[in-house]
C-alpha cells in the first residue's frame, strides 16, 4: 500500500493496463456507432479522446526513454517505426473495404479520385460531409488517423528541437503548442459550441489533447516534476481518480449537449484520462482488470478494429437484416466480427510489419558509427501501440 515511485516507473518495460484501456476505447466507440439509443450513455464517441491522450503519452514517453538512454533521438527510427506500424494495416483494410464494393459491383459508388486524394495522404479529417458512398460510409472512422499523423510528424521535431534539456523546457514547449493550437480553434472549425458537429475533425482542439498525454509523459519522465502526480499512484487514491474519470465519461453525452463550451469540457475529460493513466500505472483493482489476457488481447487488435467496424457492421446487416436495427445485440456482433478480421490484420500484416521495421532500425544501428559520448545503460522502451 505505497506509491509508484519514479525509479519503478522508469523500469516499467510495458504498462499492461494501458493495453486494456485502448481496449476500452476501441469497443466503446463501435457501440456507440451500432448499440443504438440504449447505449448513450457510455458516451462511445469519446474512446477517440481516450485514444488521442494514451497516444501523445506513449508516443512521447518511447522518445523521451530513447533521449535518456542513447543521448538523442532518432528521426529517421521513429519515422521508420511509425510507417510500419500504421500504414500496412490501414492500406490493407481501406483497399479491402474498396475491393469489396467493386466485387458486389458497385464500382461506381466507389469515387476514386475524389477519395483517394484524401484517404492516401492521411488528409482524412477534411473529407467534404456530403461525399456519400464506399468507402467513406464505413472508413469515415479513420479521421483521427489523419490528426495522429500530422502530430507524428511534428511532435517529435520539436522534441528533437528541445534536445537533451531540463524537463521545464520540454514542459514549456509542450504548453506553447497548447496554446497556440487553442488560439487557432476558432480559424480551425470555430468549434466553440456543442452543437457543432461537422466542425468537430478540423478543429486544432484534437492536438491539444494529444498534447495533454505528451506533457503527461514529460511530467512522469522527470524525477523532479513526477513527485507532483505520484500521489495518485497510491492504491488508496487511484479510485478517487478512476471514479473521477468515470463519473465524467459516463455523463459526456449530457453535458456534450448542454455545455456552452465544448472545448473546455473535451479538455477536461483529457486531463482526467491523464490522472487515470497515472493511476493505472501502479496495482489496484482496476489495473488488475485492465490488464487481464482478454483485455490486452482486444488491445493490441484495436488499431484494426476500430477501422474494420464500419465495413464489419455492413456485412452483418447484409447477411442478417436483423441486426440492420442497431441495439446491444447488433453492437456485439459487430465488434466480434470486427475483432475477428482485426485477429488476422494483426497476425498476418500488423505484427509482422511492425517486426519488420524493427529488423531495419537494427540494421540501421549496426552500421551506424559509434558514438563519442560513453554508452547509456540500455533500458528496453515502452512498446507504443498508439
Amino acid at each position: 500500500m505505497r506509491t509508484l515511485t519514479h525509479a519503478e516507473f522508469m523500469e516499467m518495460r510495458r504498462f499492461p493496463a494501458l493495453d486494456g484501456l485502448r481496449a476500452f476505447a476501441a469497443v466503446i466507440v463501435v457501440v456507440f456507432h451500432f448499440g443504438g439509443a440504449e447505449w448513450k450513455w457510455l458516451s462511445g464517441w469519446v474512446g477517440v479522446y481516450l485514444f488521442f491522450v494514451l497516444s501523445g503519452f506513449l508516443i512521447t514517453t518511447l522518445l523521451l526513454r530513447e533521449q535518456d538512454t542513447k543521448g538523442r533521438i532518432s528521426l529517421k527510427n521513429f519515422y521508420i517505426r511509425r510507417v510500419f506500424r500504421i500504414m500496412p494495416p490501414y492500406f490493407v483494410i481501406f483497399f479491402f473495404i474498396m475491393a469489396f464494393f467493386y466485387l458486389r459491383g458497385d464500382f461506381f459508388t466507389i469515387r476514386y479520385p475524389e477519395t483517394l486524394k484524401y484517404y492516401l495522404p492521411f488528409m482524412n479529417e477534411f473529407l467534404p460531409a456530403g461525399m456519400a458512398g464506399a468507402p467513406n460510409d464505413y472508413f469515415s472512422g479513420s479521421w483521427t488517423l489523419g490528426i495522429e499523423q500530422k502530430f507524428y510528424l511534428v511532435w517529435p521535431a520539436l522534441m528533437v528541437v528541445a534536445g537533451v534539456a531540463a524537463a521545464r523546457r520540454r514542459v514549456y514547449i509542450a504548453l506553447g503548442a497548447m496554446a497556440v493550437l487553442i488560439a487557432l480553434i476558432p480559424l480551425t472549425g470555430g468549434w466553440y459550441t456543442a452543437y457543432s458537429m461537422s466542425a468537430l475533425y478540423t478543429s486544432s482542439v484534437h492536438y491539444v489533447v494529444l498534447l495533454v498525454g505528451a506533457l503527461l509523459a514529460i511530467v512522469m519522465n522527470s524525477k523532479r516534476l513526477y513527485a507532483f502526480v505520484q500521489p495518485l499512484t497510491h492504491p488508496l487514491v487511484a479510485p478517487v481518480s478512476i471514479i473521477a474519470f468515470v463519473v465524467l465519461h459516463v455523463n459526456m453525452e449530457t453535458l456534450w449537449h448542454s455545455t456552452g463550451n465544448a472545448v473546455v469540457l473535451l479538455l477536461g475529460y483529457a486531463v482526467l484520462t491523464a490522472a487515470l493513466i497515472v493511476s493505472l500505472m501502479n496495482r489496484n483493482p482496476a489495473t488488475w482488470v485492465l490488464s487481464t489476457a482478454p483485455m490486452r488481447f482486444v488491445g493490441d487488435r484495436s488499431y484494426s478494429l476500430y477501422l474494420f467496424q464500419g465495413i464489419a457492421g455492413f456485412m452483418v446487416a447484409s447477411m442478417l437484416p436483423r441486426f440492420q436495427v442497431y441495439g446491444t445485440l447488433t453492437a456485439v456482433v459487430v465488434t466480434l466480427v470486427s475483432l475477428l478480421l482485426a485477429d488476422i490484420v494483426f497476425r498476418w500484416v500488423e505484427h509482422p510489419a511492425i517486426e519488420l521495421g524493427r529488423r531495419i532500425i537494427a540494421r540501421r544501428s549496426q552500421k551506424a558509427q559509434a558514438p563519442v559520448n560513453p554508452p547509456h545503460k540500455e533500458v528496453p522502451p515502452v512498446p507504443v501501440n498508439a
